[in-house]
């Protein structure tokens, strides 16, 4: 077993090829032995923050605001990048349920945006709030974020990565940052999901293969930030039925066994472990969340959030988080 105090020495070594900055946060949550580096800083979530949004839906049902055989109608208006209801058709009647599924294994944008406004976009901060996580921020959905990276309002029409952050911040200074998000929204209610994948390839190539420096730019300073220290903190408290009821903590918790996005923290631990987990990643961004269960049944949470990665780095990160992982679970749980 891997001991604690050369813990932090091996992962930097695992991360130090790859640069950018690495943020680790695990905890055996039975002996109370906590693995944290870089664990304060905010990073870019990517869909990490899908977890927060999974957790206020599921107190909004325990609170009896919603049911998990809600139907929700899919409109062209919801639709984002990165789904794989951006194909369906409008009239679709997922039910709750279903659009948790997909959020979470499959990590589709447009259930995730669809939940969100279900709950209340505010909502999941002031729950984060409530729950003692003011780190954690949910501030962006998928469609108007893609939107404004894409350039498809006037007045984001032909910026780069740094003059739309400018803009950004500006707007935000001025207190006026969610009146633009409403007017991008507006200015783009007719495109449907067809037309917004036809942007978003002009934009950013069908492969995401141009401006890797533009996209850089916005992800790095833009997207919804977590730290991984409160990111462990929340995995935590849906292990141990402290953030909703225990019937609502147990499907989180088997949701979460359903994801599709093995390649990272559970590709690196042994056979029979059992791994729920949710990746994220954007332009420099590769990010990991999971609640571990040992053989023997010691119960722990990981999060390995990576940012600044150059776009080879963000391509080798995946396996560098499988061995960080497996670093983590020699220090922390593998049985004697």
């Amino acid at each position: 077993m891997i001991q604690p105090t050369s813990v932090h020495e091996t992962i930097a070594g695992i991360a130090e090829p790859l640069g950018g900055t690495v943020g680790v946060a695990a905890r055996n949550l039975a002996s109370g032995a906590t693995v944290h580096i870089a664990a304060d800083e905010p990073y870019p979530m990517a869909s990490c923050f899908k977890i927060p949004v999974m957790v206020e839906v599921m107190r909004q049902v325990d609170a009896g605001r919603l049911r998990l055989d809600d139907r929700v109608t899919l409109t062209e208006a919801d639709k984002s990048p990165g789904s794989t209801l951006i194909h369906c058709h409008e009239g679709l009647r997922p039910s709750v349920r279903d659009l948790l599924y997909l959020m979470i294994t499959l990590s589709d944008n447009t259930a995730t945006d669809m939940l969100w406004r279900l709950a209340g976009l505010g909502s999941v901060n002031e729950t984060m709030r409530e729950l003692g996580l003011p780190d954690i921020d949910c501030f962006w959905p998928n469609r108007e974020y893609y939107l404004i990276e894409c350039g498809a309002g006037e007045e984001w029409v032909d910026l780069s990565g740094a003059e739309t952050v400018a803009r950004w911040r500006d707007l935000e200074a001025r207190g006026e940052h969610e009146d633009a998000l409403a007017r991008i929204l507006q200015e783009n209610a007719r495109l449907t999901g067809s037309g917004f994948l036809r942007l978003y390839e002009r934009r950013w190539g069908r492969d995401e293969s141009r401006s890797f420096e533009d996209a850089f730019v916005v992800d790095q300073a833009l997207d919804n930030k977590g730290t991984p220290r409160q990111m462990a903190e929340l995995l935590a408290m849906i292990a141990q039925n402290r953030c909703a009821t225990g019937p609502s903590c147990r499907l989180m918790i088997e949701i979460m066994a359903h994801q599709e996005w093995r390649e990272k923290i559970p590709a690196g631990l042994p056979d029979g472990v059992f791994v729920a987990n949710k990746t994220g990643g954007v332009s420099g961004t590769s990010n990991d969340a999971a609640i571990v269960c040992t053989p023997d049944g010691a119960p722990l949470v990981m999060v390995v959030f990576w940012k600044g990665l150059s776009r080879e780095a963000t391509a080798a990160a995946p396996d560098a988080i499988a061995a960080i992982a497996r670093v983590l679970y020699e220090c922390l749980g593998a049985p004697a």
